[in-house]
């Protein structure tokens, strides 16, 4: 990775396409995510973050013989007035996570936020996060959220 002076770049662009166009090297990819999370969770639904994560998130679900939940982050917007920020929402077509043991599953954390929404989404209903697993950790966190992070890879240092 190339940077100009002193300052590293804002962020890293992260491409998993040669996976992602292939339906048996996303199962590869489930299946090891499947295999960490065994060793910290034991959840009942997967939720599956739109739009990447849904692949695995499905996958994963499968092979752990769980549920599927599908969660639609919002992207960061703005009241006027208030600055405060507005909630995703889980669809209406699939698995319901209240009071339920789960896991979330996406392809890249790059800030946190989204986990942070999932979690506050599922404290409202009563819903336990077990872990958070993604193929890509670019923030090297143990924790988003008081949430394990489970990362296939894990970004450590630039």
């Amino acid at each position: 990775m190339l940077t100009q002076g002193d300052t590293s770049p804002a962020d890293i662009y992260v491409s998993w396409n040669s996976v992602a166009k292939n339906a048996a090297r996303i199962r590869h990819i489930a299946s090891i995510m499947v295999d960490m999370v065994k060793e910290v969770a034991n959840p009942e639904v997967v939720i599956g973050i739109a739009t990447s994560g849904i692949p695995l998130a499905t996958l994963v679900a499968e092979e752990l013989n769980c549920s599927l939940a599908i969660f639609y982050p919002r992207k960061l917007k703005w009241e006027k007035e208030k600055e405060s920020r507005l909630e995703g929402v889980m669809s209406e077509n699939f698995e319901k996570i209240d009071g339920k043991r789960c896991i979330v599953v996406d392809d890249v954390i790059s800030t946190g936020r989204t986990i942070e929404d999932v979690a506050t989404y599922a404290k409202k209903r009563n819903a336990k996060i077990q872990c958070a697993c993604v193929i890509v950790d670019k923030e090297g966190r143990d924790k988003i959220a008081g949430i394990p992070v489970v990362s296939v890879f894990r970004i450590i240092r630039l």
